[in-house]
């Protein structure tokens, strides 16, 4: 019992040490001209690392099948050679799935107990069928034989990136209350996922056979094609630049997608959460994948790489004194700032705030930090750059010395020579007073002396 409280605590204060500091700038976020009706969503800005959309990024939802994608995480990063590594499925494995109550939220890729298959080939079938028996083996492989150990690494790691409202219960995906995250987190994940090594190759696939399909007499049910149509060129939800990576779907919630886009040089990972199954009439319908278009085709459309302040803009001019010549010079940005922005969004919404070092005092050279621009838009601060002197100015001497001469009469050191002045004189003029008193009286007793003896 006290080993497993002293565990928790330690989760829970990684989780503390994991949350992400509090900045005063916020990322520049828009709103589609598009109607998305999954529930939460996140489209980042791969280059730039930024997010530029979201919609209840911070509501808990059902992860489904996208849970996968932490599952392959665990893999590949446990397991060097994966066209080497060779997994046997077992039966047992298997059995569970049969009594699992929505049927309709399994996904097959027709393995069978026996066959025999490299971690590779499992990697394919789980992230392009989301293959509930690839995500079983995986698990109860790389956990030592239990899946309950596996999805523990699940969870450290979810810890380690900082997803903080993340619980994985299980390695595939399938519905469970208690395994939840958010579309912010699922991002943070994804981003991650797009850094470990052959992770985009698999999961952006359009479609794999393993090498030994055909001596199996399984070439025809291990083609496996990937779930998202969006790359398919073939397919009605056909998206240019669009790559799979993954989706999911649960009958207690509804479809999941996660993608990356790509078009002239700009990347986006998408994540859309909780899109309904269903229309009005109750006609089964991919509202994920018709969000997911639309959110990336204004992205690709709308948002653009803006220059919001030049290097070479001239801000302002600030007052130098003691200048010999010119009495301002010329500011500048220290660099230039831009970001992603929207071309349906006013750029005149955007707040220049100047702030000015008081009394700046000659000489000054070109460089010099002068003060400081933030940028602000509805209040937030998008950044603040510093303001350098792009002129330079010399000090003149006269200036400079006839500037001293108030500052010397209201100094301290002046102020206390005055003081300690004024005592020695007091002190002085005691003196004197003292010995001309004594001077006066003593001469005083000498006639008194002599007339006394002329008597």
């Amino acid at each position: 019992m006290k080993k497993r409280i002293m565990a928790m605590l330690l989760t829970f204060f990684i989780c503390l040490m994991m949350l992400p500091p509090k900045d005063s700038a916020s990322a520049l976020v828009f709103t589609p001209n598009c109607t998305v009706t999954s529930e939460a969503a996140v489209l980042l800005n791969m280059d730039i690392g930024e997010i530029v959309y979201e919609k209840n990024a911070d509501m808990k939802e059902f992860p489904a099948a996208l849970a996968q994608v932490m599952t392959a995480v665990i893999v590949l990063e446990n397991c060097p050679k994966i066209s080497e590594e060779k997994i046997t499925a077992k039966a047992e494995l298997f059995a569970p799935l049969a009594n699992y109550e929505n049927q309709t939220d399994l996904r097959y890729a027709e393995i069978d107990a026996e066959d025999t298959l490299t971690v590779e080939d499992l990697l394919y079938a789980m992230m392009l069928t989301s293959s509930c028996e690839a995500s079983l083996m995986l698990a109860d492989h790389f956990g030592g034989g239990s899946e309950e150990a596996f999805v523990e690494k699940m969870n450290a790691k979810a810890v380690e990136l900082g997803m903080t409202a993340t619980r994985f219960t299980n390695a595939t995906g399938l519905y469970s209350a208690r395994q939840v995250t958010t579309a912010r987190d699922m991002m943070t994940l994804l981003k991650y996922a797009m850094t470990v090594s052959q992770f985009e190759a698999i999961s952006c696939a359009n479609s794999y056979t393993p090498a030994n399909a055909e001596s199996l007499g399984k070439k025809e049910d291990w083609s496996w094609e990937h779930s998202n149509p969006m790359s398919d060129s073939k397919s009605e939800y056909f998206s240019t630049g669009v790559r799979g990576i993954k989706t999911g779907n649960l009958q207690e919630s509804g479809r999941n997608i996660c993608c990356k886009a790509s078009r002239d040089g700009n990347n986006y990972l998408l994540v859309c959460m909780n899109a309904p199954m269903y229309d009005d009439e109750g006609n089964s319908r991919f509202y994920h994948l018709e969000d997911a278009a639309g959110i990336i085709d204004w992205a690709f459309t709308h948002l653009t790489y803006q220059k919001l302040l030049g290097e070479n803009d001239e801000i302002d001019e600030v007052q130098v004194a003691n200048a010999d010549g010119n009495d301002f010079v010329l500011v500048k940005p220290e660099k230039e700032y831009s970001c992603i922005w929207c071309d349906t969004a006013d750029m005149d919404s955007i707040q220049r705030i100047v702030t000015i070092d008081e009394n700046v005092q000659a000489p000054v050279k070109v460089g010099d930090k002068l003060g400081t621009i933030s940028l602000k838009l509805s209040g937030e601060t998008l950044a603040e750059v510093n303001l350098i002197a792009a002129t330079a100015v010399e000090r003149s001497l006269w200036k400079y010395n006839l500037s001293l001469i108030p500052g010397f009469f209201g100094s301290v050191a002046l102020s206390r020579s005055v003081k300690i002045a004024l005592v020695l004189t007091l002190v002085y003029t005691a003196a004197c007073i003292f010995f001309f008193v004594r001077y006066k009286m003593e001469r005083k007793r000498r006639r008194q002396a002599a007339r006394k003896e002329q008597r």
